[in-house]
């Protein structure tokens, strides 16, 4: 499957439960990296109806698993799923929102408070296809799409810097081609002339701070994002695995193999997930990070 991080390695997917409350995993199962969309969307609900015995089951996920085809089979399944899913920018879709809201959006009427965060958030009622309707949120969050704005210039201002000082050096390299033109210049006292891609900052910050959740089920914009937030458990789930477990590249050749390794991971996971609840609880992070509890701990082991 594709690979993120560009390495040239086989990849899986791992889906994961994890207790809303407990916040401790509760299954595991890895998928061939080079699964259909649908099909991985379809396996992965299967599993989870069978766990939850046909308990309604609203389904929260990413930008990665929206496509048109995904949504559709989930508005069309017979058993009338419930979802919470995040658009990306590369669908028109969201591109049009973020239009239709631009001018209006930025204001106190709008505003959310969200924990520390202050977001503007619209709702309204679209027509996703002829045969439904779903539920459009639309968040903008003015600070964060600052702070991409800023740390966008202050990148491309050192990137124009460093051209302008050694222009042939980096001729070829992707990130400078991407938003700077050098090009060759007569007139130029080091034979090149450095000017910005405005039109490509432009377009990377259309969409600066902006956010669609679409759902057929939750009809309020806070309640929406607060649900899609508190699928961060998973996500730090995730994360926990990958580095703090060293699951990141599995190092094996077999499948069997694999599956031992996940395993014994899934049960590692559940021991950090718990002692992470635990010290939040108890808010002994504001003494020592999870990795010194734990070398403290061994001293008794």
């Amino acid at each position: 499957g594709y690979n993120r991080d560009k390495e040239a390695l086989p990849q899986i997917n791992l889906c994961m439960l994890m207790g809303e409350k407990s916040g401790l995993p509760i299954y595991q199962t890895a998928y061939s990296g080079s699964l259909k969309d649908v099909s991985t969307l379809k396996t992965t609900l299967s599993k989870m109806n069978a766990l939850s015995k046909g308990k309604p089951t609203l389904i929260v996920m990413d930008k990665g698993f929206f496509s048109t085809k995904n949504v559709n089979a989930m508005l069309n399944d017979a058993a009338k799923l419930r979802f919470v899913i995040s658009v990306p920018f590369t669908s028109g879709f969201a591109k049009k929102q973020v239009e239709s809201e631009r001018k209006d959006i930025d204001s106190l009427q709008n505003t959310m408070v969200l924990g520390e965060d202050s977001v503007r958030g619209v709702t309204k009622l679209r027509a996703w296809n002829k045969d439904h309707k779903i539920y459009t949120h639309v968040y903008y969050n003015a600070m964060k799409a600052m702070k991409l704005r800023e740390n966008l210039y202050a990148h491309v201002a050192l990137l124009k810097e460093r051209a302008e000082a050694h222009p042939a050096a980096h001729l070829q390299e992707e990130e400078y081609s991407k938003y700077l033109l050098i090009r060759n210049s007569e007139k130029s006292p080091s034979g090149y002339t450095v000017s910005i891609k405005e039109e490509a900052i432009r377009q990377e910050l259309e969409t600066a701070g902006w956010m669609i959740l679409i759902t057929n089920d939750v009809a309020n914009a806070k309640a929406a994002l607060r649900i899609y937030r508190e699928k961060d458990v998973v996500e730090k789930g995730f994360l926990r695995l990958k580095n703090s477990l060293d699951l990141g590249r599995l190092r094996v050749h077999k499948d069997g193999i694999m599956q031992n390794k996940i395993f014994i991971g899934f049960i590692a996971l559940i021991l950090a997930a718990h002692i992470h609840k635990v010290m939040l609880e108890k808010d002994l992070y504001k003494k020592m990070t999870m990795k010194k509890l734990l070398i403290t701990l061994s001293r008794f082991w």
